[in-house]
C-alpha cells in the first residue's frame, strides 16, 4: 500500500503538499506567457502580435522560424488533404506559448 507505515498526520501533510503544488502549477499556468489563439485567422494574428510585442528581433526571428518548422512538419504529415493540413496546423499551435512552439520545432 502506498501509505503503509505512515501516520494519519503524515498522510494529511503529504496530501496538503500535493494540493499546494497543484494549485501553484495552475496559478503559474494561468499567469504565464501569452498563447496562440488559433480559433480564427484574426485571433491568431492578434495573439501572435501580443506574443511578439516584447521580443527582441532575434527572439522574433527564432519564433518565426519555429512557427514555420512546426507548420511544415504538420502540413507534410497531412499532404493528401490541404484542408485537413491547415486545420492540423491550427490545432498544433493553438494554446501554445512561444517557448512551447520553439520546443516543438526541435522535436
Amino acid at each position: 500500500m502506498m501509505f503503509s507505515g505512515l501516520q494519519l498526520d503524515d498522510i494529511m501533510k503529504k496530501i496538503t503538499y500535493l494540493l499546494i503544488a497543484c494549485a501553484m502549477t495552475l496559478l503559474l499556468t494561468a499567469c504565464g506567457a501569452p498563447t496562440i489563439d488559433a480559433s480564427s485567422e484574426k485571433a491568431m494574428q492578434e495573439s501572435m502580435e501580443e506574443i511578439t510585442k516584447d521580443m527582441t528581433e532575434a527572439e522574433k526571428t527564432e519564433f518565426g522560424m519555429a512557427i514555420m518548422a512546426v507548420s511544415m512538419k504538420v502540413a507534410m504529415s497531412n499532404m493528401g488533404n490541404p484542408e485537413k493540413a491547415e486545420e492540423a496546423v491550427q490545432e498544433a499551435l493553438d494554446g501554445k506559448t512561444a517557448e512551447e512552439v520553439i520546443e516543438m520545432s526541435k522535436e
